[in-house]
């Protein structure tokens, strides 16, 4: 029973130190692991630093360009409501599926094109931006009714 006791405290110690030893740091008692700073460090560094190699100056510079997202996180947390976390998190998903999508230039100019026959179709007497001017747009609207289309095919509605 001793020995049994003896190897699970020993056991509960290594597991315990194994724990604290991923966190690199806190903020606010929000902790920011030791993984996170090694994600930053391979963007900032091209992956050429790593967090346990990094001299003391090095991981408090890292940290403080890391703990304004914990410290906006956590503020968001304590003042957002339910529905705006909602939306903040729905316009996040959107931005990130959007910029997966590639449109090209020649689809982007094919739909500018389309829209000036509209507008004059329509009789629009408003003026046109030229197409380097619109371009950046066009691809974005495009990239959003790709996203909602593929959403909107897998979505299953009913109206009661």
């Amino acid at each position: 029973m001793k020995k049994t006791l003896t190897t699970l405290g020993l056991i509960l110690a290594l597991s315990t130190t194994a724990t604290m030893a991923k966190t690199a740091a806190t903020v606010n008692g929000n902790i920011i692991t030791v993984e996170e700073a090694n994600k930053a460090l391979d963007i900032l560094t091209k992956g050429k630093k790593k967090w346990k190699t990094l001299p003391t100056e090095g991981k408090e510079q890292l940290i403080q360009m890391m703990a304004p997202s914990k410290l906006v996180a956590e503020a968001a947390k304590k003042t957002l409501s339910k529905r705006e976390r909602e939306s903040a998190l729905s316009g996040f998903w959107m931005q990130k599926k959007m910029a997966e999508i590639k449109i090209s230039d020649e689809q982007a100019k094919k739909a500018y094109e389309n829209m000036k026959k509209a507008a004059a179709k329509a009789k629009n007497k408003q003026a046109i931006p030229s197409f380097e001017k619109a371009k950046a747009n066009i691809k974005m609207q495009m990239a959003q009714q790709k996203v909602v289309g593929e959403l909107m095919k897998k979505a299953k509605i009913k109206v009661k």
